[in-house]
């Protein structure tokens, strides 16, 4: 039980700092920072491009973040045995949506005028 206990931590953590970051981006409270967000050319050209963009990519990436909760709780339930799965297919599935998040962002943001 250890393993599957060590593994859901972490998974509920990520996904839980991923599903509050989403709010804050579809909020558009999201600050433009170092640490966390969608940081690509388009995004960081300036705080309207950043908001626009991360408002874009809010929906994406809390489904990412809700995936990782429910691998941590599949990693629990599934055993020792199948807990290193249910974390694959959480980060598996939270890469798809950071990618997809990070398409609508660059759409967005490019919608955005320069100035």
């Amino acid at each position: 039980m250890i393993i599957a206990i060590s593994t859901a931590i972490p998974l509920l953590a990520a996904g839980v700092l991923i599903l509050w970051t989403a709010y804050r981006a579809y909020r558009q409270i999201l600050p433009m920072n170092f640490w966390i967000g969608i940081r690509t050319a388009t995004t960081l050209r300036s705080d309207e491009a950043w908001r626009a963009g991360h408002a874009a990519a809010a929906i994406p990436i809390a489904v990412g973040g809700i995936g990782l909760i429910v691998a941590a709780a599949a990693a629990v339930f599934a055993g020792e045995e199948y807990a290193i799965y249910a974390a694959m297919a959480g980060c598996a599935w939270i890469v798809v949506w950071l990618i997809i998040g990070s398409v609508a962002a660059g759409k967005a943001a490019n919608r955005v005028p320069q100035g």
